[in-house]
């Protein structure tokens, strides 16, 4: 099991209690409002069940955490990071806080301290997110974090109907740990 601490959060593996909240957090409209599809509760509670099943994987090649503020023990977020590359040490980063915490800095906290894990416990070389091109929030997390945009492909995710662009953002370790 994994625990890593910043100021002012927690990031722990999901448990079997976190259902309530974590749903609250999958169930909110805005936190799918540049996915394609909104989650129903059974995938939600098979999410948690590869979540926990993720966690006892050796070596893990993925992790997917909540986020909670401390000293509070509550779900009000998720990251996930996964190994895309093992012959390049690249690593998948991810993230989403419940919308009553937007415009406080938890994504980027949290998603700091995950990509820091990334590159000193896990000898990351790179640290990839892709984004909705629309999803201005989400693209400032990336820049805030230090991430370089790597490409814009072009009609890689079906939303709404529609085929829309997506970008790539990375962080090497080099650039880290400046």
């Amino acid at each position: 099991m994994i625990e890593l601490t910043t100021s002012r959060l927690t990031l722990r593996d999901l448990r079997d209690n976190d259902f309530a909240l974590f749903w609250e957090l999958e169930s909110h409209p805005e936190t799918y409002r540049f996915e394609s599809t909104q989650p129903k509760a059974d995938s939600t509670q098979n999410y948690l069940a590869h979540a926990r099943a993720d966690a006892l994987q050796t070596p893990r090649l993925r992790y997917r955490l909540a986020v909670t503020l401390r000293p509070a023990d509550e779900v009000r977020g998720r990251v996930t990071l996964a190994l895309l590359n093992d012959s390049i040490r690249e690593w998948e980063i991810g993230w989403a806080t419940h919308p009553e915490l937007w415009g406080r800095g938890i994504a980027t906290e949290a998603a700091h301290r995950l990509i820091e894990f990334a590159f000193t416990k896990l000898r990351a070389h790179r640290v990839v997110a892709f984004s909705h091109a629309q999803n201005l929030a989400s693209l400032r997390v990336m820049e805030k974090l230090s991430m370089q945009q790597d490409g814009h492909l072009r009609e890689t995710r079906l939303w709404q109907g529609s085929w829309v662009d997506e970008v790539v953002f990375s962080l090497l370790d080099r650039e880290f740990k400046k």
